[in-house]
């Protein structure tokens, strides 16, 4: 299992030292980030920006305090079969040697336009553009192979019938690529005499007479496992045998047949220097190959009514966007990711890659965020396909938990937040767990539900099975269990020091249903009580003549979800980050505080 451990950052925008730590961000699955907005987000996306060329070059706005002087650095860390810690500093570009990074996020700038009128009278407008995206910076040589079949054939006399034209074999990207892989196999088929007496013997034993198909059908195997039998032979058979266009009627002979032909070809190249060949042909074949798919997905996405596709300009090739005006916001966002998406696919050359797509998906609607998802999962079974190591990091701002944007069959969350408690063994996180215990006996887990976690005009000691979980000593009651979690809110969380989030969730959820309670008339309060869920009890108040504030069904995110622990330790701690995240808001504590005011 390959996992990125570490990032630590120095000196980049409002960071002078910053570090994140992942226990399980692995590759080839989809990675979600989740932090509130001014943790670092942007931070870690501007330092992998930076670090994906080289040495890291950044505008001064980019550095800590904008001073020069601060230099930056980013450091990663890797474990399992491919551990490494690599650096990248504004002197060395360690990284960028060894991983493929990108980075995708708002495609939005601003342009500003001056007019002058005369000499005392100008002026500045500003637009919003979509930023160009450059495919590739320098479009390949037009290299093709001087493939004849006409001319091949021609040297092999009444046995030229069986061969058959390989052009569309050789015009073909992913064969050209298969080749490149065993370039020293095919040198050697090409030069070395005892093979090339090889293929000679054998088109030598081949009958002149008869059709083709009946002279192939006359081919013994053992011939060709003779032929095998030289692993320069085998591998370059092997290649041939799994290339794409080749004719359903293809039998093994036709694979020597081939191979023949591929050692006439390209003897010439080799004897002549021309050792590159194959890399330029294959550089052009995959620039025509990534440039019709490009267009073919800007056109499936397209619905501007605009003619956005790639043109060549320069010598590169890029995409040009229309004003941000002339579009929608989905618009904008799809074509920019898709492109951008294919970018990278055509970047991704090294073993490890990191594709961070920065807060793109928090903006997407409903159907363009299942096509961008759909294409991000093909690019990660592409790259587990060809032994490929991708780091795929989506950072957000909106917890999946509340947020319920991300359909990937695979994917891990990892929450990133300033300090709070989180102790798996408090006695809330004890009590909510063994609510969700299957094991718990029924009567326990009816207590905490009825005395712990929902309000009652009740004095209730705490029974020897719950004093027994949260291990504390007797006389404890529920007023007093109550009055830590109000403590916890009204000393810690409303004064901005550490706080337990989860006990802060349950004491929101416990003041609503007491407030609403003192509200209710006498005789209906033993009914709320007995209602289930805290929407219910809120509807039933509503019913019966009492007017329930909006700020009390606006909190219920904060608690609905966060007090249902179930799984393992690390299920839990990613709970209580997405409580953490939730409540860690100036907004979410002035409601709070108006709440317990």
């Amino acid at each position: 299992m390959n996992i990125l451990k570490k990032i630590h950052i120095e000196n980049i925008k409002g960071k002078a030292d910053f570090e994140a730590n992942f226990k399980n961000l692995t590759a080839n699955q989809v990675n979600i980030v989740v932090a509130p907005n001014g943790y670092g987000k942007s931070t870690i996306t501007t330092a992998f920006k930076a670090a994906a060329s080289g040495r890291m070059k950044l505008n001064e706005k980019d550095v800590y305090k904008k001073n020069m002087n601060n230099h930056p650095k980013l450091e990663i860390e890797f474990l399992g079969e491919n551990a490494a810690t690599y650096i990248s500093t504004d002197t060395c570009g360690e990284i960028s040697k060894n991983v493929t990074v990108y980075t995708i996020n708002s495609p939005l700038y601003a342009k500003n336009t001056t007019r002058i009128f005369d000499r005392n009278f100008s002026s500045t407008t500003a637009d919003l553009r979509v930023e160009e995206v450059v495919i590739y910076k320098k479009i390949p040589e037009n290299i093709k192979l001087d493939y004849s079949y006409r001319n091949i054939i021609s040297n092999f006399g009444n046995h030229k019938k069986l061969f058959s034209n390989i052009d569309e074999l050789l015009s073909d990207c992913e064969n050209i690529y298969s080749l490149l892989q065993i370039k020293d196999s095919l040198k050697k088929c090409c030069s070395q005499q005892g093979i090339t007496k090889k293929f000679q013997q054998f088109l030598e034993n081949c009958p002149e007479d008869g059709s083709s198909k009946e002279i192939k059908q006359q081919i013994k195997k053992k011939e060709i496992n003779s032929l095998r039998s030289n692993i320069n032979i085998d591998t370059l058979l092997e290649c041939i045998s799994k290339m794409n266009n080749r004719s359903n009627s293809w039998c093994d002979a036709d694979d020597v047949f081939t191979a023949i032909q591929l050692c006439t070809l390209f003897r010439k190249y080799f004897d002549s220097e021309e050792k590159d060949i194959l890399k330029k042909v294959y550089s052009y074949l995959s620039y025509k190959k990534t440039k019709a798919l490009i267009n073919e997905r800007l056109k499936l996405f397209n619905t501007t009514g605009r003619n956005i596709q790639t043109h060549e300009e320069h010598g590169k090739l890029i995409i040009k966007f229309e004003r941000a005006s002339s579009m929608s916001n989905g618009e904008r966002d799809i074509l920019s990711f898709i492109s951008n998406l294919t970018k990278f696919e055509v970047e991704f050359k090294k073993r490890i890659g990191i594709l961070i797509i920065d807060e793109v998906f928090d903006y997407l609607d409903g159907s363009n965020l299942l096509a961008v998802q759909y294409y991000l999962s093909q690019l990660i079974k592409k790259c587990k396909k060809m032994n490929k190591i991708l780091y795929p990091i989506i950072f957000t701002h909106l917890d999946p938990d509340v947020f319920a944007n991300y359909y990937f069959k695979k994917k891990k969350i990892h929450y990133l937040s300033a300090p709070a408690i989180m102790d798996i063994n408090s006695p809330i996180i004890k009590l909510l767990r063994a609510r969700e215990n299957k094991n718990s006996e029924n009567n326990i887990k009816e207590e905490i539900e009825k005395y712990i976690i929902h309000f009652i005009d009740e004095k209730h000691p705490l029974s020897n099975e719950l004093l027994e979980i949260i291990s504390r000593e007797p006389p404890i009651n529920n007023l007093e269990v109550r009055q830590e979690l109000y403590n916890e809110i009204n000393n810690k969380y409303l004064k901005d020091n550490i706080y337990d989030p989860i006990m802060v969730i349950a004491g929101i959820r416990i003041k609503i249903e007491e407030l609403v309670y003192q509200k209710l008339d006498f005789p209906y309060k033993e009914e709320f009580i007995k209602k289930h869920k805290v929407i219910n009890k809120l509807n039933y108040a509503e019913e019966n003549g009492v007017e329930v504030p909006e700020l009390y069904y606006l909190l219920q995110p904060l608690y609905n979800d966060g007090l249902h622990l179930k799984g393992n330790d690390s299920d839990i701690q990613n709970k209580m980050k997405s409580c953490y995240l939730k409540t860690d808001n100036l907004h979410i504590k002035r409601m709070v505080k108006l709440l317990f005011n």
